[in-house]
């Protein structure tokens, strides 16, 4: 399985570094990429704030296509408490861990996935340095898709 964090989703639909990356990795992987509700929010937000004095048109098409990709493409999973009470738990275990609230949300739902048995490799893709150490620490994959080409993101 492969979750995107927003860090890396939103280069789908800006023009940055690991762009070309993270479309390869949705055109290529059709019906196995996770994303939550909470990452759909900060594509947004992030989204908002990239295309703040763009062209109401820019801002429509950018909008449009990740709300076409988000029907059709990702499988997004739902927040629940059983997340929120493993984010909350990740923060407090991780006491020395730089990552940020959402990012404890975002691993909290990779771990989620990777469920207890059989042990399910999950591969988170982010370009957040502090969510991928703690991820690794946590025993999941990661990729960045600024500093990883297209062939070594895992299939499953």
């Amino acid at each position: 399985m492969i979750f995107l964090d927003s860090s890396a989703l939103a280069k789908a639909y800006l023009d940055e570094e690991g762009t070309g990356v993270v479309i390869g990795a949705i055109e290529r992987r059709p019906g196995r990429l996770f994303i939550s509700e909470f990452v759909a929010l900060e594509v947004l937000t992030t989204l908002r704030t990239a295309f703040r004095e763009a062209s109401k048109a820019d801002w429509n098409d950018a909008v449009a296509e990740f709300w076409a990709d988000y029907r059709d493409t990702f499988n997004v999973v739902e927040i629940g408490p059983d997340v929120v009470g493993r984010a909350m738990d990740l923060a407090v275990d991780h006491r020395r861990a730089r990552a940020r609230s959402m990012d404890l949300v975002h691993l909290a739902t990779a771990l989620h996935l990777k469920g207890p048995r059989p042990p399910e490799q999950v591969t988170i893709v982010t370009s957040d340095h502090d969510l991928a150490a703690l991820a690794r620490e946590c025993g999941l994959r990661t990729f960045d898709p600024s500093r990883e080409p297209l062939a070594a993101l895992p299939r499953a």
